[in-house]
């Protein structure tokens, strides 16, 4: 564990060490979720990709579903 302050511009680093052990990396996007009173959660947007991966049944069918929209507008 890693006690870390928060600025004025609610702003905190991330020390190396956790930095490193999250297998975060310098640019990565995250998402950050409040989880209640004093407790924030940091995923990695890579993480919620992997997360809902699979989401839709057969690789075409979100863009079937896109390609139908499209055709309305027509």
């Amino acid at each position: 564990m890693y006690n870390v302050k928060i600025s004025s511009k609610h702003q905190i680093t991330i020390g190396k060490e956790a930095f490193e052990a999250a297998g975060l990396r310098a640019g990565d996007i995250v998402t950050v979720r409040a989880l209640g009173p004093g407790r924030v959660e940091v995923v990695t947007m890579q993480s919620v990709l992997e997360q809902h991966a699979g989401a839709f049944d057969g690789g075409n069918e979100m863009r079937d579903t896109i390609e139908e929209l499209r055709s309305e507008w027509d």
